[in-house]
């Protein structure tokens, strides 16, 4: 069948043509999508219940090319094309029939999908077993950044069914057995695996910052009365005050003795302050009534800043540690009256920093702060016990740039009240008899990291 009379075969039908016309002025209209390009000679053909061995002569005759049927390709074609490439016809008929082409220099062979399919398998089969029976080569390579126990994985992978790998520790070689042609790939995938590592220089500055206040307010009341016959005051064992009187009368109701020059009174209350910065006191002396009231007070302010710079230069990917503090001991009492055992524990300041370095140069940080430190005012049977503060994060930092982690911070509030019993519960009053300690403290570590890449 010539192209002529294919197009007069197709003027004979006009409503399809017309239709076919219609629906490729609409594909004109949407986007072209991306697929082969096709270079053949338009045709146009309008066939019905055709034989496929007719259309396949008709490319034979319009492209030159010997066209070789398998025989399993029969049916029948029906198809309507107007100025379509032979080539994307003979597409369009072979995906619509299950059908494939395969062209050896100017022979185009057609025959089934699963045909071609399973020649080709028995085609790399047979290569794959012409391979195998090929006499395998040993060869040793010598890494001089990767470690060869860590490569070792890789490279089985990328081996054939015969092949096998080892390392060797000592000297830091892979030892490679395997058919000659795969060596070649193996030997490209070690050069990109045996790479020097870049190397990131970690400038860790650590600011320890303390605030503390306390205030401290104690009271000493000292009382005593007495008409010769009856006396009142407070008790020797309590203390005495701190101020001395003398011509004391009378003399059985003083600690000094015999109402000499230079007597204290006993107190009634004692709760003073333990390192008084000021104080104040009242002294009423008579020959029948002593008074002496004692008021103590302290206060304290504490700024207190710790600087560290520790500096370590690690690997990409390689986690650095920095860390400092004591080790803590803890004893643990024997069973069965053996003798007791001392063991260990760490009380440090640990900052864990693992660097990633990015195509764009910049340095992912995964950061772990951790902050441990022995607390002697809790114990368990004589063991301090431990106070943990950590922070962990992931920061995208560039080359120089620094990125500051705070927020580990530490805040000890206490207040400690004394007072005599239900003389202390007076409102107002009851001050006299009563000593205030307030204790407040702030602890933050705050971490300034500066990562470098180090050039080569």
């Amino acid at each position: 069948m010539q192209p002529q009379a294919a197009q007069a075969a197709s003027s004979a039908i006009q409503p399809a043509v017309n239709l076919a016309a219609e629906q490729k002025t609409q594909m004109s209209q949407t986007p072209a999508s991306s697929g082969p390009k096709y270079t053949g000679e338009p045709i146009s053909v309008n066939l019905k219940d055709v034989d496929l061995k007719d259309f396949f002569r008709l490319v034979h005759e319009i492209s030159g090319l010997n066209v070789v049927l398998d025989p399993n390709v029969h049916g029948t074609l029906t198809i309507v094309l107007d100025d379509v490439p032979w080539d994307q016809a003979l597409d369009i008929v072979l995906k619509n029939n299950d059908l494939a082409r395969e062209l050896e220099g100017n022979v185009l062979r057609i025959a089934t999908v699963d045909t071609l399919k399973k020649e080709a398998d028995a085609r790399r089969a047979q290569q794959e077993s012409e391979a195998l029976a090929v006499e395998k080569v040993t060869v040793t390579r010598f890494l001089s950044y990767a470690h060869s126990k860590d490569v070792v994985p890789t490279i089985k992978k990328f081996l054939s069914q015969r092949g096998d790998v080892i390392s060797d520790d000592r000297t830091n070689a892979v030892i490679i057995s395997d058919i000659p042609n795969v060596i070649p790939s193996l030997d490209r995938l070690l050069t990109q695996l045996d790479r020097k590592t870049q190397e990131v220089e970690i400038e860790a500055r650590v600011v320890a910052a303390t605030r503390s206040f306390a205030r401290d307010i104690g009271t000493q009341f000292g009382f005593g009365w007495g008409n010769g016959h009856t006396a009142l005051g407070g008790a020797s064992s309590v203390g005495a005050t701190p101020t001395t009187v003398g011509g004391l009368t009378p003399t059985y109701i003083t600690t000094a003795g015999s109402g000499a020059a230079g007597a204290t009174i006993p107190l009634f209350s004692n709760l003073p302050v333990t390192s008084p910065s000021s104080g104040l006191t009242l002294i009423n002396a008579s020959n029948n009534v002593r008074i002496d009231a004692v008021l103590t007070m302290a206060e304290s302010r504490g700024l207190l800043k710790i600087l560290s710079r520790p500096r370590v230069v690690t690997q990409n990917n390689i986690q650095a540690l920095v860390r400092q503090g004591v080790r803590v001991p803890i004893v643990t009492q024997a069973q069965l009256g053996g003798p007791p055992t001392v063991s260990y524990v760490d009380a440090f300041l640990r900052l864990t920093v693992v660097p990633q370095i990015t195509s764009e140069g910049t340095i992912f940080l995964n950061v772990d702060v951790e902050n441990t430190t022995p607390d002697f005012g809790r114990t368990v049977q004589g063991n301090p016990t431990l106070i943990t503060q950590q922070a962990t994060t992931q920061v995208l930092v560039t080359d120089g740039g620094t990125v500051v982690i705070g927020g580990v911070i530490q805040t000890n509030n206490s207040l400690n009240l004394q007072q005599v019993p239900l003389l202390g519960d007076i409102p107002i009053l009851g001050n006299l008899f009563k000593r205030r300690s307030v204790t407040t403290s702030n602890q933050e570590l705050i971490f300034f990291i500066t990562p470098r890449i180090i050039q080569t």
